[in-house]
């Protein structure tokens, strides 16, 4: 009985590609997710966001709640400590 060798082959290639699949699997459930801690629940700053998200360029320019507030954004986003006063 001889070997098929593309079947061989395939065969040997869908095991590799079924254990790959199981290793990155068994990586997925060791990855250690986030605290839910970080949810905005800040309301404040939730409707300063909304009512900033229509305003035109140069109305954002002179706005500056609307500034400060979308800064707050994203250092909540990104979880980075405030600049301190000045260094912009």
């Amino acid at each position: 009985m001889a070997l098929d060798t593309p079947r061989t082959l395939r065969l040997v290639a869908f095991g590799v590609g079924g254990l790959a699949a199981l290793a990155a699997a068994v990586e997925l459930t060791r990855t250690i997710l986030p605290e839910k801690g970080h949810v905005v629940t800040d309301s404040a700053l939730r409707s300063t966001l909304a009512r900033c998200r229509d305003l035109t360029p140069e109305d954002y320019a002179t706005d500056t709640e609307c500034r400060a507030a979308w800064e707050a954004a994203r250092q909540r986003f990104f979880d980075l400590a405030p600049e301190p006063a000045g260094t912009e």
